[in-house]
């Protein structure tokens, strides 16, 4: 509570530069706590870490250890700044600093308050308040004084002054607050609460003019900038000094039930803003899932912090609707909102969007008027996390392009869940936000057949087992290529379920047997989006890959079938399995999908340079022969294609 220091045996100890006073500070406000690495990156650099982060946490977090116990050896785990499996844990007495003794008085305080022991209590606040000898992080940058950590634990002293304002007006000693009260208004004037506080305080020392000059400039204050009127708390005030009545009864004070102020969000209370419930009604059809399900739900059992869980996997493979349903079955723990954006990552109806029009479009569904929305995408962001302070908000963030559009729309409070899904492995996420990555994969034989007996029923998969085997062999596990077998054959009931099986299976093309007038159920379309964000490099392995007759490879063989070195075509490789184009099932060895091993074909007879021969892998041993010039005969394809892709 002030400028940071600290001292062992009574010697002052070096604390290091400003970013490490900052660590420690984070590590003191959370004594006895384990802090996830991504904390701290959010604490020194908000939404834009640098490559090197984890490195230089790493180093300050060595360097506090040096400072703490100065002899301890390289290896040793020493006595005080402990790593943990969720992070770093600085285990100190919460008795040797200030912000845990003032916290124990006030509560010490407040219990005093509950039994009618006025004076006690009056005397346990004061003695909290007169640990202050600074705000919290005095000495950090800027940046990171205004994190949402810094000025929550900032509005804790907030607090405690309106309720000891409060106290000591019960036995008449409310002139004694004043000057306390005028200071800490002046640090949150938006802070309606503790505005109120000092307008009832004013009037009963006999300022009746300055009270009510006090109220009408938060009046105005709340009206330019919020486009709001005052609270209950501020209005009865100003009726109180109007009337020249001020009781100090609780039961006659609104301010009693009135919520806490926070410093980091100082802004109208939450109740006043209109509960978002915008989530997209589930599939009615929706089977297995069952691990993927349990882990997202099993996320919020423990969780000190906000909860991210990123949902990847390859087109049309059920990303969406896991997303939705998790959110439908964990919205009853998110009381105060449950939000949706669709950000358009891959999609060819629309550009991607912006995280500054995403975080508008969120900022207007938490109640904030268009017109009062900040300009620039930190202050958009910094109001965003603000108001989810001290709320319990679900936000789902749908078709994801990749993590620098998804981290400004990320909460920063406890408390508050953010599903995102993607086609990209957002790995950024998974180091900055500790982010929980749940891998959508094909459906297995069990569940697809689960599928089609809901949608067709039954009656007619019953006797038809063979044909429905077929189809789901065909659909290949693929959630959109199900939907669209089983609409053909509840379109078409009195087909039978074998000829559907036998199109499929004697389809030249995959993608082609799949074809659907629908474009969210047309595969080629949905890959097509996949493989517009691939830059050159990446497109041309991508391509050769699908001449391949095999749909296995050993990452030696792609080189020889590209003529890359093998460094560079793993490098690629990886790439391609960082967009969910191709998977890895075993280290070296990749691996596409039928679906996507047709659409590479098309995409290479399209784009790629003839071969007479083309190298093919043998993924057992990482061999590379000389075969018949193309996996399969050229397919004219159904929709437009894209632009070759370019770097950039």
């Amino acid at each position: 509570m002030g400028p940071i220091r600290a001292s062992l045996d009574g010697t002052p100890l070096p604390l290091g530069g400003p970013q490490q006073c900052a660590v420690l500070t984070l590590l003191l406000i959370r004594a006895g706590e384990s802090v996830p690495p991504h904390d701290i990156s959010d604490l020194l650099w908000q939404d834009d870490p640098p490559a090197t982060a984890a490195n230089v946490i790493h180093h300050h977090i060595s360097a506090l250890r040096r400072m703490l116990e100065p002899d301890l050896g390289r290896r040793d785990a020493g006595r005080w700044l402990l790593r943990s499996s969720v992070g770093y844990r600085l285990d100190v007495d919460p008795g040797s600093v200030d912000l845990h003794v003032f916290r124990r008085l006030v509560e010490r305080g407040r219990d005093r308050a509950a039994r009618s022991d006025w004076e006690q209590a009056a005397r346990l606040y004061s003695e909290a308040l007169t640990l202050r000898r600074g705000s919290v992080g005095t000495g950090s940058p800027q940046s990171i004084v205004d994190t949402a950590l810094f000025q929550a634990a900032e509005s804790e002293y907030a607090k405690a002054v309106v309720e000891a304002a409060r106290i000591h007006d019960r036995i008449g000693h409310g002139h004694w607050m004043l000057p306390l009260l005028q200071l800490t208004a002046e640090r949150y004037p938006l802070d309606e609460r503790l505005q109120a506080a000092l307008v009832r305080a004013l009037g009963a020392a006999g300022h009746q003019v300055e009270a009510l000059d006090v109220y009408r400039r938060i009046r105005t204050t709340l009206s330019e900038e919020l486009g709001i009127e005052p609270g209950d708390a501020l209005r009865a005030a100003q009726t109180a000094v109007l009337r020249q009545s001020l009781r100090t009864d609780a039961a006659a004070d609104p301010e009693d039930t009135a919520p806490a102020p926070t410093a980091a969000d100082p802004h109208p209370a939450p109740h006043r803003h209109p509960h978002s419930a915008q989530l997209p009604p589930g599939l009615p059809v929706f089977v297995g899932r069952d691990e993927g399900l349990a882990r997202i739900l099993a996320l919020t059992a423990d969780a000190s912090g906000p909860v991210i869980a990123t949902m990847n996997g390859m087109a049309g493979i059920g990303k969406t609707a896991l997303a939705v349903h998790a959110a439908h079955l964990l919205a009853e723990r998110f009381p105060d909102g449950q939000l949706f954006v669709n950000l358009h990552g891959f999609d060819d109806s629309a550009a991607a969007l912006a995280p500054a029009d995403a975080l508008r479009c969120l900022l207007e569904c938490l109640g904030l008027p268009a017109g009062d929305l900040p300009s620039t995408l930190p202050g958009l962001t910094g109001r965003y996390r603000s108001l989810l302070t001290d709320r319990r908000v679900l936000i789902v963030l749908d078709n994801a392009r990749d993590a620098q559009q998804v981290q400004p729309l990320l909460p920063s409070a406890p408390g508050c869940m953010a599903l995102v899904t993607s086609r990209n492995v957002l790995e950024q996420l998974l180091v900055t936000h500790n982010a929980h990555p749940v891998s959508v994969l094909p459906f297995s034989a069990g569940e697809g057949r689960a599928v089609l007996e809901r949608h067709i029923g039954p009656t007619r998969t019953a006797d038809q087992a063979r044909a429905v085997e077929g189809i789901v062999e065909s659909c290949g596990g693929v959630p959109i290529a199900l939907a669209v077998a089983a609409a053909r054959a509840s379109l078409n009931p009195s087909r039978s379920l074998e000829s559907i099986a036998g199109e499929l299976r004697t389809a030249a093309n995959s993608l082609e047997a799949f074809f659907s007038p629908d474009p969210d159920l047309d595969l080629r379309r949905a890959l097509t989006c996949s493989y517009r964000v691939l830059d050159d490099a990446m497109a041309r392995l991508f391509r050769r890959l699908g001449e391949g007759a095999d749909r296995r490879i050993r990452v030696e063989a792609a080189a020889a079938l590209t003529g890359l070195p093998v460094a560079r075509c793993r490098q690629l490789l990886v790439g391609l399995v960082a967009e969910s184009l191709i998977s890895e099932p075993s280290p070296g060895c990749f691996e596409m999908h039928r679906f996507v091993a047709d659409y590479a074909l098309e995409a290479e007879q399209r784009f790629g340079p003839p071969a007479a021969q083309v190298a093919q892998a043998d993924c057992a041993g990482g061999r590379a022969h000389r075969a018949v010039p193309s996996r399969r005969p050229a397919h004219r394809p159904a929709a437009p294609w894209p632009a070759a892709p370019s770097a950039g």
